[in-house]
């Protein structure tokens, strides 16, 4: 009995629409430790009293499509909720790629930040980075309340435009034709991708023997930068025991480049860092 019914509750959420969460996640000195679990709570509590299921855009990642799921939980949600507290370069990212796709949109910040120029045009709501509990459950009763009212007037309404309109009717949204591919099909067409750009090299005639002596100290760079990479991967997952492809974020890919920069001098490519990260699970 009991178990019918938690396949009727998973069932139950799976059928909710999703209101995507943008929103910093990494530690600031600006602001306490935990601040932005507590922030990521207050929104969770205040979307759980509307019809939708929170979740932040970034989690529930396929290793090797991490920035293609981003970007497709960042075009289907069926409302979006972009927190530019502190203006993290993230954050404000994907809130410009939420706008682009013109898709319905609420934006919050606290009372330390300011407005940005591009995004001014749009209302915002602010609530106290102190999150001082009366003035936070004020802020929650006017979340859900602007949550409910964007999402009413996104389907009721004949060419709704939360933020495009401003511009006329000259830039359309942008589209997504949404596909699913495997995480090793997907290698596999990068490393096509790079091969055909060897393919296409010129072969200068009067110089073979510098091309060639040129190549090969390409090929033997980029085993020393992939060779650096693995070990890097390896060793970060080793310090973070807990880490899982479950629980794994874009912020670990972008640890490892942003510590690999300053420890080699060298900032691998996200794409260099997934394919590692899946030849150390695959070994594990």
């Amino acid at each position: 009995m009991e178990e019918k019914k938690d396949k009727a509750d998973n069932k139950k959420n799976i059928e909710k629409k999703k209101c995507g969460i943008i929103m910093p996640i990494a530690s600031n000195s600006d602001y306490p430790k935990d601040h932005w679990n507590e922030v990521l709570s207050i929104l969770v509590e205040a979307v759980n009293q509307t019809e939708f299921v929170p979740r932040l855009v970034s989690d529930d990642v396929a290793i090797g499509l991490i920035h293609e799921r981003i970007v497709n939980n960042i075009y289907t949600d069926e409302i979006v909720i972009c927190d530019v507290s502190s203006k993290n370069p993230n954050v404000m990212f994907e809130l410009g790629m939420r706008l682009a796709f013109d898709k319905p949109t609420i934006i919050i910040k606290d009372e330390k930040t300011g407005y940005s120029f591009d995004t001014g045009v749009m209302e915002h709501i602010n609530y106290p980075s102190s999150l001082r509990f009366n003035k936070i459950v004020d802020f929650k009763k006017e979340l859900v309340k602007r949550i409910n009212a964007t999402y009413e007037r996104s389907v009721t309404e004949t060419n709704y435009s939360p933020f495009l309109k401003s511009f006329g009717k000259k830039i359309v949204p942008a589209k997504i034709n949404q596909s699913e591919i495997a995480e090793s099909k997907y290698i596999l067409s990068k490393l096509d991708d790079l091969a055909k750009e060897i393919a296409h090299l010129r072969l200068d005639k009067n110089d073979t023997n510098n091309i060639i002596e040129k190549r090969r100290l390409m090929r033997a760079n980029l085993n020393y930068e992939n060779t650096l990479t693995r070990n890097f991967v390896t060793d970060y997952f080793n310090q973070n025991s807990k880490l899982s492809p479950k629980n794994l974020k874009i912020e670990d890919i972008e640890n490892i480049q942003s510590q690999m920069a300053k420890k080699y001098g060298l900032f691998p490519s996200s794409e260099d860092v997934i394919e590692n990260i899946n030849k150390y699970l695959i070994e594990k």
